[in-house]
């Protein structure tokens, strides 16, 4: 059995500024990793409705996780690909499996708040999903092929 521990730095009472949420996720990653937890999960969202989600950059952060643990990987659930250019996208994630040797666990999604995808991609809202679907493939299938070709 695996065991992680997951995040979008939550702050439903918003009780706390967003550099004590980071500050709370640094000490959280920490310490699952010393407690030999498998993975430490952050999840994408954007702007922090309701005190909820409030972490649109799922690849910086984990970055500067990895940077303070030694062996928990760090993962995504999710980055939201169809948000961000896919070749663009592909070298970050590149890039810090990379720099955390290895330790890089991607899930990605066509996100589910259309108040995001209407301000981030139009194309990608959920609410179209037919379109939406249709670029989700589009992006991961340029991931796939810019990681193997």
């Amino acid at each position: 059995m695996r065991f992680g521990y997951f995040t979008a730095l939550y702050d439903p009472g918003r009780e706390r500024n967003y550099t004590q949420l980071i500050d709370d996720a640094r000490e959280e990653a920490v310490l699952a990793d010393r407690l030999g937890y498998d993975t430490y999960w952050v999840g994408e969202h954007h702007f922090g409705h309701e005190g909820m989600d409030n972490l649109p950059n799922p690849i910086l952060l984990p970055t500067d996780l990895a940077s303070r643990t030694k062996q928990i990987r760090i993962g995504t659930l999710a980055v939201i690909s169809t948000f961000w250019h896919p070749l663009r996208l592909a070298e970050d994630i590149a890039m810090l499996d990379v720099m955390t040797k290895g330790r890089v666990e991607i899930g990605l999604g066509r996100g589910i708040y259309p108040r995001e995808s209407v301000n981030l991609n139009i194309k990608s809202d959920v609410r179209d999903e037919s379109i939406s679907r249709e670029l989700f493939k589009e992006t991961l299938d340029i991931m796939k092929k810019a990681w193997t070709e």
